[in-house]
């Protein structure tokens, strides 16, 4: 996992560790139920622990929580991949609803990829969102373009990705 550590006045985002799998487990299920984030209704804590393992060995992938006076207060999970030049591939950004109609959004985003950009050079950054988000004002607002649409079968929703580039 690619260790991460961004502090500012008013949030902490850093790398998930394992004392923080039962707080991260039961966020997702409160977030669940007011985003209906995931399909499967047996979403278990070990499925959380195993996607936090599978990170952890994955020297490319980043699972970070989100703090707010050491509160868990949302989380982000994606990945780097060496093309051309490093890229982000953010699949996860989500916080509570509190959050969410304040500027805290946009600074922890602004943050994370400052902080990518000036420890990893990361100059390119993708997100990927679905059919059911209703968030794609929030990434055209923070300098995001449609790139493409990715289309699926098997009850998947359908996914596009957006695509930012910094630095030159």
């Amino acid at each position: 996992m690619i260790p991460i550590r961004i502090k500012n006045e008013k949030l902490t985002i850093k790398s998930i560790n394992k004392k923080d799998l039962s707080n991260l487990y039961n966020l997702i299920r409160e977030l669940n139920y007011s985003k209906n984030l995931y399909q499967d209704s047996n979403l278990s804590f070990d499925y959380i622990k195993n996607r936090y393992i599978e990170t952890l060995i994955n020297s490319m992938e980043y699972f970070c929580g989100i703090f707010s006076k050491n509160e868990l207060v949302g989380f982000l999970k994606g990945r780097l991949e060496a093309k051309v030049e490093l890229e982000s591939w953010l699949m996860a950004l989500y916080l509570k609803d509190n959050l969410l109609e304040k500027e805290e959004e946009n600074l922890i985003l602004n943050n994370f990829e400052e902080y990518l950009y000036s420890v990893y050079n990361v100059k390119v950054f993708n997100v990927i969102v679905n059919d059911k988000c209703k968030c794609q004002e929030f990434w055209i607002r923070n300098g995001y373009n449609f790139n493409r649409k990715l289309n699926y079968q098997d009850e998947v929703y359908n996914s596009y990705i957006y695509t930012k580039r910094r630095g030159g």
